[in-house]
């Protein structure tokens, strides 16, 4: 059973930092079309899509956020079944490719069903806010939060990570040094505090 929440955490974990890299918008979908169709058009195959973030684009209700220093850098994770570790840069106001937004406006309720929000607030944009020496993170349509806390794990600097219903729990961490999300790839982080 326990091996069997574990995959499960680890999982849900990826999936979660997977959301957390940055999304693609239409213009991605053409440039990928254009890039696969290159035989046909050898005009198209020059064009590269590039992520470009738009830290002035105006979200209403949402004003961009400054990330505090503690958690800017770059971060490295590790799945238990990868011998590869997946790279989170931080900066002072995006994550992973992200522009990271703060909500300025308490009455705005998000629908993630309403079609009209999920066009006025997509693009490459997170919802951050910092509480409690902890910084959480998600999409502005997202129900869940990925929660970072800064610490120290053997020695080494590291965000512990949570995510679900419970922002106290441990399901990860992710460290400063690429070899030490290697070498705690495994360790089950749901018994630290």
């Amino acid at each position: 059973m326990k091996k069997i929440t574990l995959i499960s955490a680890t999982l849900l974990m990826s999936l979660l930092l997977a959301g957390c890299t940055a999304h693609y918008t239409e213009e991605h979908a053409v440039s990928q079309h254009s890039t696969s169709s290159s035989k046909k058009h050898p005009s198209t195959a020059s064009k590269k899509f590039t992520n470009k973030i738009d830290l002035h684009k105006k979200y209403k209700g949402f004003k961009l956020a400054t990330i505090p220093t503690q958690y800017r850098g770059t971060w490295y994770h590790a799945n238990a079944y990868e011998k590869n570790a997946t790279k989170l840069v931080i900066t002072t106001h995006t994550i992973n490719g992200a522009a990271a937004y703060q909500q300025t406006d308490p009455n705005l309720k998000l629908n993630r069903h309403s079609e009209k929000q999920n066009k006025e607030y997509a693009g490459n944009a997170v919802v951050v806010k910092s509480v409690n020496n902890s910084l959480k993170v998600r999409g502005f349509l997202d129900l869940v939060d990925l929660v970072y806390r800064p610490g120290q794990f053997k020695g080494q600097p590291c965000l512990f990570m949570s995510y679900g219903t419970n922002p106290k729990a441990t399901n990860g961490a992710i460290f400063k040094d690429k070899s030490a999300a290697l070498k705690y790839r495994k360790f089950d982080f749901s018994k630290v505090n």
